[in-house]
Parts: C-alpha cells; structure tokens; sequence
C-alpha cells in the first residue's frame, strides 16, 4: 500500500551560511574578534618577557576556550545544534514564566476549611 508524500529533513539543514567544516561566518566573526581582543591585550604595557609570554598564554586559553564553544555539540545525534544555541534555549526556559496547575477539587466533599 503507498503512503502519502514523505519528507525528509537532513540533519544538517541550518540557516547559518557554512564556511569550513561546521563553522558559519558568525563562528569566524567570534573568532576573529577574539584573536583581535588578544592581540590588543598583547601589545599593552607591561613588556617584560615573563609578562608578555604570560599574556600569550591567557590569549592562547581564551582563543581555546572560544572555539571549544563553537565547535562542541551538545546533542550527538543533532550536528546543527551548538553548545551557544543549547545554552541560550536553557536560559530562555529558566526565565520563562511556567504554569502551575492546582490539584482538582472533588465535588460533593467538602474540604477541611469549609467545615
């Protein structure tokens, strides 16, 4: 017996423009403005080796830290789902103003403040 039309979504489907390997142009924008904030933090005073050396290190973290973000997936089975987008739809909930439902009254009893 035929079924009716069948659609298929393929789970790559996304509205972001893809540039290389899972990354959009938003994930290169983060990205370049990250290395940017890093190369400034670099280039102030203090210029001693051992500050400057320590100054690569937080940039190089900062640098691992953002890409981490954007690259991990926090659901295995969706590939287009990031760890930004999970987290913004977590916080969206918890701020979300939830409905709470009263325990049904049964009729004909009454209740101990009725008495």
């Amino acid at each position: 017996m035929k079924k009716g039309k069948e659609f298929i979504f393929p789970e790559n489907v996304d509205k972001d423009y893809g540039i290389w390997r899972d990354y959009t142009l938003k994930d290169f924008g983060y990205g370049i403005l990250t290395l940017l904030c890093g190369l400034v933090f670099i280039v102030l005073p203090p210029y001693p080796l051992f500050f400057v050396l320590g100054k690569i290190i937080i940039v190089v973290i900062a640098m691992t830290v953002v890409m981490a973000i954007l690259t991990i997936k926090p659901i295995s089975s969706r590939k287009n789902i990031k760890v930004r987008d999970h987290l913004r739809l977590k916080r969206k909930y918890s701020h979300s103003q939830k409905l709470y439902y009263l325990k049904p009254q049964k009729r004909g009893i009454k209740d101990e403040f009725e008495k």
